[in-house]
């Protein structure tokens, strides 16, 4: 996915999903900076899911500093954006698409810097993950009394996914969460994916480098 074209208040890709999902869709996304590829953080970002300690455990700790100092600056500013007057009552980890066996690391690195109760999400049918956004590829778990799970009706839900593309995976999620009662859903993202090689990209990278929050 690509910036937006001239003249164009949004992409292809983010124009499919609001004619797919509509109020489906997250209330407001919010990148905590620009993942270059080959860049720091992109590179942490790869680094953080390896099965090698010695390149994961520095790496999710820079991931997580970044996401806290994220919602600790940033954060009223994504709630207001996104009508969420009272902020988050719960947090989300999107869910790999990619099968991946046991506990998505996000889900730790999450937790340790989020005190909000996590809501439990798995992908219900691998298969239907693709580039749009289909609520039925994420299913939320059932709460059952007393797990410390909280209820979804009518509250409002911050959803974490570390990288976004083309946005499927993090709307498909925030859609699923509205459909079992979510008022309002906020996706804060590790980093917003930007290829170098596209020359769309020349604009938002210029931005990035003065923008001290969007620093790469």
């Amino acid at each position: 996915m690509g910036p937006a074209g001239a003249g164009f208040a949004r992409c292809y890709q983010c124009e499919l999903a609001l004619s797919e999902a509509g109020g489906l869709l997250a209330d407001v996304v919010a990148p905590t900076g620009y993942a270059v590829r080959g860049g720091p953080l992109a590179e942490d970002l790869r680094r953080y899911k390896s099965d090698r300690g010695d390149q994961a455990t520095p790496a999710a700790g820079r991931l997580r500093e970044r996401l806290a100092a994220f919602l600790a600056d940033q954060g009223r500013a994504v709630w207001e954006a996104g009508g969420m007057t009272a902020g988050p009552r719960a947090v989300a980890v999107v869910p790999s698409g990619q099968g991946r066996p046991g506990a998505h690391p996000l889900v730790s690195l999450v937790r340790s810097c989020v005190g909000l109760p996590l809501v439990r999400l798995a992908v219900a049918a691998p298969e239907a993950h693709a580039r749009g956004v289909n609520p039925g590829w994420v299913r939320v778990a059932d709460r059952a009394d007393g797990d410390g799970a909280p209820v979804l009706g009518g509250i409002d839900v911050l959803v974490v996914d570390d990288t976004w593309v083309s946005g499927g995976s993090a709307q498909s999620t925030a859609a699923a969460l509205k459909l079992a009662g979510a008022r309002r859903v906020a996706v804060v993202v590790l980093g917003r994916h930007v290829n170098p090689a596209d020359p769309r990209s020349a604009a938002v990278l210029a931005a990035a480098k003065n923008s001290p929050r969007a620093v790469p």
